[in-house]
């Protein structure tokens, strides 16, 4: 797992700094979306290095079938196609 530092700004231009820990860049957007506020836009997102202390201030993303398990129990995870 690696970690990204994202850079968001909210509706008046105001920038915070969120790290999260995500196999991909584009899950790192995934893991970072709990955290925004209403009105918050994403700047930019660069891996940071992993110093072994690394604080994230969330969770990784979900994978998919993760997210698709509320709404289709077992299906997800099925591997013989109906």
């Amino acid at each position: 797992m690696k970690f990204y530092e994202i850079v968001v700004a909210d509706a008046e231009g105001a920038e915070r700094k969120l790290r999260v820990p995500s196999p991909t860049e584009v899950q790192a957007a995934d893991a970072a979306a709990p955290l925004l506020k209403a009105g918050d836009s994403i700047l930019s997102i660069r891996e940071s290095p992993d110093d072994g202390l690394q604080a994230a201030d969330g969770p990784p993303p979900k994978t998919q079938a993760e997210e698709l398990a509320p709404t289709t129990p077992g299906m997800a995870a099925r591997r013989d196609r109906l």
